[in-house]
């Protein structure tokens, strides 16, 4: 409720910033961009986890090593990260030299105001399976031989098991993914300020790019502070929304 760049005392302006914020028009389109990604990285990479940990729950030769390469993402530095797929998705990058090759014409994967937050999104669900992957693959190791084997003697096959017994069972470690990555989605920011700087115009600005953008880099501390709590608002609605529905889809042993 403030009027403050740092340097000077801050002026107490009442709601200013709030009512600010309702004709901001970036800000819409911040909060677009911000649920738009919520609603396509988090889908996919739950299922995405999901799928991969109940492949890498097999016995395998040499399953360690897969299991760490599909980790090593999560640990590799976000810049390091960014830099790579900046030049992999570059205009004569590594991806267009390769349609290239098969006769396709080259495509502005970071510079084309329709495509660049997707590329974003891919990059990210992409730094990410590692995390969730290990926590699914804990949860599939919890579960007991006896009922797979159980459910394999009563006729059931792959599929059957996983939909009937398997989802069922870690239905609450889907429940914990999907809240932390919806929390995840709404602080992204350091794949966005490395990859595009929030660009093409304001395509790929999120609403973590954009708090900061506000607060640190023109200074409006007061008009970044009302836009983080707007952003936690978001953030309580939704997991309370989720943690209503859970009773819906959530095994319980209670």
């Amino acid at each position: 409720m403030t009027d403050w760049n740092i340097l000077s005392q801050p002026n107490f302006i009442g709601m200013a910033n709030y009512q600010k914020l309702l004709t901001d028009q970036v800000a819409r389109v911040t909060l677009f961009n911000t649920f738009y990604f919520t609603m396509i990285s988090v889908p996919i990479n739950v299922i995405l986890t999901l799928v991969l940990a109940v492949l890498l729950n097999q016995k395998l030769r040499g399953i360690s090593f897969y299991r760490t390469a599909y980790y090593m993402p999560v640990i590799t530095a976000s810049v390091a990260v960014s830099l790579m797929f900046m030049w992999i998705l570059a205009s004569n990058g590594l991806l267009n030299q390769l349609l290239g090759s098969v006769g396709l014409k080259p495509v502005k994967w970071l510079t084309d105001a329709k495509i660049a937050l997707n590329s974003v999104i891919g990059v990210t669900i992409w730094k990410g399976l590692g995390m969730n992957m290990i926590i699914f693959l804990a949860a599939l190791q919890d579960i007991p031989n006896e009922l797979l084997e159980a459910a394999s003697i009563d006729g059931a096959n792959r599929f059957q098991q996983f939909t009937r017994i398997i989802v069922p069972l870690i239905s609450p470690v889907i429940f914990f993914v999907t809240i932390t990555g919806v929390i995840g989605s709404f602080q992204s920011f350091d794949l966005v300020y490395n990859m595009t700087g929030g660009g093409p115009g304001h395509a790929t600005t999120v609403i973590g790019y954009y708090i900061w953008q506000q607060a640190f880099k023109y200074l409006h501390m007061g008009y970044g502070a009302a836009l983080a709590y707007v952003v936690f608002i978001a953030i309580l609605i939704l997991t309370l929304i989720q943690w209503v529905l859970r009773k819906r889809w959530v095994y319980s042993e209670e």
